[in-house]
């Protein structure tokens, strides 16, 4: 599921509900929340009503000031709008996967004393909400002076945004693109971002926020995808070396057996890391499928105990599985460590849940969801960017041709 979260700064142009519809088309947009509308009654409603979505909450400007849409289409199983002001629109989502969350939109005022009374709601609100929960849109507040660019003199973070992230167990999801969404002569600042409790992170460990290019405002559209980070299967994947495969005793036979002394050294890795695609795929296994299986197969076993008693076979097989459980589990430790870098793994330590979120941390810092080209333009389309990391690096490491002689190796 993507969303969209932008201050429009007036939806009341002709072309506005075709930008919308465009960019819909563009990034597979089912959740569009937009702010600073500067309208409202009927015409909110036919303007909103023209933009493609089935369902629809609008919470009317003020004159020229504020104004929050929110709109959505079908795919949800469902989404209730559980309270709203002028400041934010919070609701709970449900998808089709049985995923609940709940999630505030927030457009923040530009003058700090209305903006007191957002933080003294939402850090109330807080205090109601019992599941994960997200919070994102035009905060119009900084955290660090690092969100803000400015010509005058530098302008510190707003402390009490900072105590309402604080004091709500908030995180900032941060960003991939360029670094502020709002500008102006002289001065750009960071003042859009999307927060989540540490619960939600835990949910949707592949979200991603990407600033999108400009377009008709002078704040950026923030495009948050709950799996924008989620690797893609290719055919050229490069290769790794699990090292839960040494843990397998038939490992050093299939090594003995697939390493040939004849073949010369380029020749040999190709060939063995080939076997050890075919070897991991149809010998070693999915170390999670095998764990759902051990587990159901010892859950039978304690099922056919409760009925007929414990039998000398059964025991002896549990016993096998058990041992078998246990193999299993330190491998997947060892695979989850792996993918987290962590080389201070304690031997018998199996805290699988926190190597999972150092992988999936060490996932997200390692994901590019942005390129900026030669002509100053941010590329977010995944196929573009592999085509220029290609041909980035192809004229870097380009060297002419040249002779040597093969190399020879064997296992000794």
């Amino acid at each position: 599921m993507n969303y969209l979260l932008w201050n429009v700064r007036g939806a009341g142009a002709r072309s506005f509900p075709s930008l919308i519809r465009g960019m819909v088309q563009e990034f597979d947009i089912n959740f569009v929340a937009i702010f600073e509308t500067r309208c409202g009654g009927l015409r909110a409603q036919r303007i909103a009503g023209s933009m493609g979505f089935p369902n629809v909450k609008i919470i009317d400007a003020d004159g020229f000031k504020g104004g929050i849409w929110c709109l959505w289409s079908d795919k949800f199983r469902q989404v209730e709008v559980l309270c709203f002001t002028s400041q934010f629109v919070h609701v709970r989502i449900t998808n089709h996967l049985l995923q609940s969350w709940e999630m505030t939109f927030v457009y923040g005022s530009p003058h700090s004393i209305p903006r007191r009374a957002l933080w003294r709601d939402l850090l109330q609100l807080s205090h109601s909400i019992q599941m994960p929960w997200c919070v994102g849109g035009d905060f119009n507040a900084t955290l660090s002076v690092d969100d803000r660019c400015s010509r005058s003199s530098p302008c510190s973070p707003d402390r009490e945004f900072c105590r309402f992230l604080e004091e709500g167990s908030l995180n900032d999801l941060g960003f991939v693109g360029p670094p502020f969404t709002w500008r102006r002569t002289g001065s750009a600042s960071r003042i859009d971002r999307v927060l989540g409790s540490s619960s939600w992170q835990d949910t949707f460990p592949n979200a991603v926020v990407k600033h999108l290019n400009w377009y008709k405002s002078d704040h950026r559209p923030l495009l948050l995808q709950l799996d924008g980070c989620r690797q893609k299967r290719r055919g050229d994947r490069p290769f790794k070396f699990l090292a839960a495969w040494v843990l397998d005793e038939r490992f050093p036979q299939f090594v003995g057996a697939n390493w040939r002394n004849n073949l010369t050294w380029t020749e040999n890795v190709d060939q063995f890391i080939t076997a050890c695609g075919k070897w991991n795929g149809q010998v070693f296994g999915h170390t999670s499928a095998r764990k759902r299986h051990l587990l159901r197969r010892l859950d039978g076993i304690t099922r056919t105990e409760t009925r007929f008693g414990l039998t000398t076979e059964l025991e002896g097989l549990q016993s096998t599985l058990w041992k078998q459980l246990e193999e299993v589990l330190v491998q997947e430790s060892l695979l989850w460590a792996q993918k987290a870098r962590s080389d201070w793994l304690v031997d018998g330590d199996r805290n699988t849940k926190f190597f999972h979120s150092r992988a999936n941390g060490r996932r997200k810092q390692n994901f590019i969801g942005a390129l900026k080209g030669h002509d100053d333009i941010w590329v977010y389309d995944g196929d573009m960017i592999k085509e220029m990391v290609i041909s980035h690096f192809s004229t870097v490491f380009m060297e002419e041709e040249t002779q040597r002689p093969p190399l020879r190796c064997s296992v000794l």
